[in-house]
């Protein structure tokens, strides 16, 4: 279509130029100016009408294609909430069940594996033989917990005790994972970006250096931002299972009887420390009176033979 405008147009100058003799010299000028601009033209108008023709034959571009739902840009907006569930549940058993006890839900714990149940914490803390206190917590998979869950009042049951209280409570952490997600790919492709002026845009050492600690500054960041990521997908992934353990208060426990015990218990060493006194009197008595026995005689016949002198004197 250009060679045909461009032909066009020289074929028209051509024609004008050699019935020259017809025309006035004032026409003939402007039709030779008109021309001219007609031909420094007709390639733009070409280019123009084959660029219009192109859009016109081409087909409609097709939309882009939705996100896949593994896709890292993370959660869409309207998907379910990511909650982090923690559960407590608090049982009374008779003291003398509260180990035996622990031990089973710790052992069914350890039994699941530790993809499944982890044991976090356990202690255990006695205060005479009727007051023992318990506290074991768990990390295990939801559905693994809703079974553990409902059979722990009959195990209660069976050991002679009772669930006494039970809470649950959730933290929804749909925000912070997307936030964190965003900032994530925001700083992979910031990381990218260095990553191709390192390789493709080579300049003075100083610049290098000073790319390469902004790169090394990105990738921690994206480093944490994974760990915080991967943190707060596995406390979605694993609730958390808190137990106390209390043993039951009885009427009449062994405490009552402890002054009396305690007393019979201390009553030898009691008399043994009364005569260990006396021994030690006795032993400071003879020192004494050694010395102080014999000062006291001579002093006393000292002041009897000065008397009788004296009584002597005036007889």
């Amino acid at each position: 279509m250009r060679r045909l405008i461009t032909t066009t147009a020289l074929a028209l100058a051509l024609a004008l130029a050699g019935c020259g003799s017809d025309f006035k010299s004032a026409p003939m000028e402007e039709g030779a100016a008109s021309v001219a601009a007609d031909v420094a033209y007709a390639p733009q108008m070409a280019q123009a009408s084959g660029g219009e023709a192109a859009r016109m034959e081409a087909p409609p571009a097709s939309p882009p294609p939705p996100p896949a739902p593994g896709d890292a840009a993370g959660p869409v907006v309207g998907a379910a909430p990511m909650l982090a569930y923690i559960y407590g549940v608090s049982l009374e058993v008779p003291a003398r069940n509260v180990r035996p006890i622990m031990s089973t839900h710790e052992q069914a714990c350890r039994s699941a594996g530790p993809r499944v149940c982890q044991v976090v914490n356990s202690s255990v803390n006695a205060s005479g033989d009727d007051s023992v206190f318990g506290q074991i917590t768990l990390r295990a998979e939801p559905r693994w917990l809703e079974t553990f869950r409902s059979g722990m009042e009959g195990q209660a049951k069976d050991a002679g005790g009772r669930i006494r209280e039970q809470n649950v409570s959730s933290e929804d952490l749909t925000r912070q994972i997307v936030d964190v997600t965003a900032r994530l790919n925001a700083q992979k492709t910031l990381r990218n970006r260095l990553q191709e002026i390192l390789r493709s845009r080579p300049g003075r050492l100083a610049d290098l250096l000073e790319t390469e600690r902004e790169l090394a500054r990105v990738q921690g960041e994206i480093d944490s931002a994974e760990s915080q990521l991967a943190m707060m997908r596995e406390r979605v992934a694993m609730s958390v299972l808190q137990l106390d353990y209390a043993s039951r208060p009885s009427a009449v426990t062994g405490g009552a009887f402890e002054p009396v015990t305690d007393a019979l218990t201390e009553f030898f060493s009691i008399v043994m420390e009364g005569f260990g006194l006396i021994i030690r009197l006795v032993a400071v008595a003879i020192p004494v009176a050694i010395v102080v026995v014999p000062l006291g005689w001579l002093l006393l016949r000292w002041r009897r033979g000065r008397r009788a002198k004296k009584v002597a004197a005036e007889t």
